[in-house]
């Protein structure tokens, strides 16, 4: 029950929640109120722009084999067609520093976020504009930086999310309220994520293109027929449509008349090399009088994280063999949970690679892990109040410290297998939160 030398672990990370000083359509988006807390900005976020280095000293520190993080699009094209050589350098700098300190970069190109342009000029439900096009653009202009720095590529992050957030409920940029339009920006991001992987393949023979899709355990709220079957049908569109179509080369969504959405879209078949999971908590769905809702609940008695997640690494460990049927290797993506006082994250990173050892230990191909975060960062619709960082960064002087979970991730490292299970505290009673 060890994880072996082959075994990648990392730290991961986005550049808007990270990097500070972004202008973007979810700075506007904040500008607007339209946060959580209305008063949030994300402003400097943690200023990581300009701590780059002193923060890879922190990834050395830990001792990770790979860094996953995000280039900033609307930092790279702030205007339509005009590119920031001086944001293409830095990060060009990054590639090297990383190299230096023998850390594998994974690179993500599409972490939720847009240049202000974006939705107004070729927004991704209007399939005329082309999105994909200009999407293209972008990852080739980055492209010529990369050279032989960056083998692994992450094209998009959890489009189901991201789709969910801004089609569905309208909470996120753009804010629309749309099934149709929901399916549309879908078939956009599939395309999307083919043009970019024909341009890194032709570039960069030897990359591994993947997508981040997060999974959700999602499991019916009670007994009867409705709570099951509208879980069947959210559990199979969130947790797979996405992944279907990347491996089957059809899009298929809706299953009530008047409601489906095919699409066959040209060079999505077998367009993952491996498969890059994200996995937080698990979810209950239940069909009340207003409709379905989702919610989170600790049913298992395991804990909550400080935005209500349920703790519950069974699902983890559903999912990574529930994956393997792809028929492709699998790295964690991401993983973690928000701890300010580090009482549970210890508990929780142990469970959930106890998870990974007995998966690999039923034959599924587990190739990596990368926790999240590195570092407290802006966490989207709540702001600066979460706490994912491995080191706590204080919100006033943005100095990094180290929790006690960052010592246990980097003796997990450096012998390669686990210890003792951390103690946590009694969880608290169970709460029911809404998920969104």
């Amino acid at each position: 029950m060890t994880f072996g030398d082959n075994f990648v672990f990392g730290c991961a990370t986005s550049a808007f929640q990270i990097e500070g000083g972004i202008r973007n359509d979810w700075s506007t988006w904040a500008d607007a109120g339209r946060l959580k807390n209305p008063d949030e900005r994300p402003g400097l976020a943690v200023d990581h722009w300009n701590r780059w280095r002193d923060d890879f000293a922190l990834l050395s520190e830990l001792g990770v084999d790979a860094y996953r993080f995000s280039i900033e699009w609307a930092r790279v094209e702030p205007e339509p067609g005009r590119f920031n050589e001086g944001a293409l350098a830095q990060y060009r700098d990054m590639l090297d520093e990383l190299r230096a300190r023998s850390i594998e970069p994974f690179v993500t190109f599409h972490h939720f976020t847009h240049p202000p342009w974006f939705h107004q000029l070729c927004p991704w439900h209007r399939l005329e504009t082309r999105p994909w096009d200009r999407f293209g653009a972008f990852v080739q202009a980055c492209l010529r930086i990369f050279e032989d720095r960056v083998r692994f590529f992450t094209v998009l992050n959890e489009p189901n999310v991201w789709l969910s957030g801004s089609y569905v409920s309208g909470k996120i940029p753009p804010g629309q309220c749309s099934l149709r339009g929901a399916c549309r920006a879908a078939e956009a991001l599939v395309r999307a994520h083919v043009a970019a992987r024909n341009a890194i393949k032709e570039a960069i023979r030897a990359a591994q293109v993947v997508i981040a899709h997060n999974q959700i355990l999602i499991a019916p709220a009670g007994p009867g027929a409705g709570d099951a079957i509208v879980q069947r049908y959210v559990d199979r569109h969130f947790n797979y449509a996405f992944l279907d179509a990347l491996h089957t080369g059809e899009l298929a969504l809706g299953m009530l008349p008047g409601l489906r959405y095919r699409a066959q879209i040209d060079g999505a078949e077998g367009s993952l090399d491996f498969i890059g999971m994200n996995y937080y908590f698990r979810a209950f769905m239940q069909l009340g009088l207003q409709g379905p809702q989702l919610f989170v609940e600790d049913r298992s008695q395991q804990g909550i994280s400080e935005l209500g997640w349920e703790i519950y690494p069974q699902g983890f460990g559903y999912f990574l063999r529930r994956l393997a049927h792809y028929g492709r290797p699998i790295y964690v993506t991401e993983n973690g949970m928000s701890d300010a006082r580090d009482e549970r994250r210890p508990q929780f990173l142990h469970d959930h690679l106890q998870e990974i050892l007995r998966a690999r230990a039923d034959g599924v191909d587990v190739r990596g892990y990368f926790h999240w975060s590195l570092l407290d960062n802006f966490e989207w619709l709540e702001g600066m109040e979460p706490s994912f960082g491995l080191y706590e960064v204080d919100r006033d002087s943005l100095r990094r410290r180290p929790r006690a979970s960052a010592q246990l991730y980097r003796r997990i490292i450096e012998q390669r297998k686990l210890g003792e299970r951390p103690e946590a505290p009694a969880p608290e009673r169970p709460r029911r939160r809404p998920v969104g």
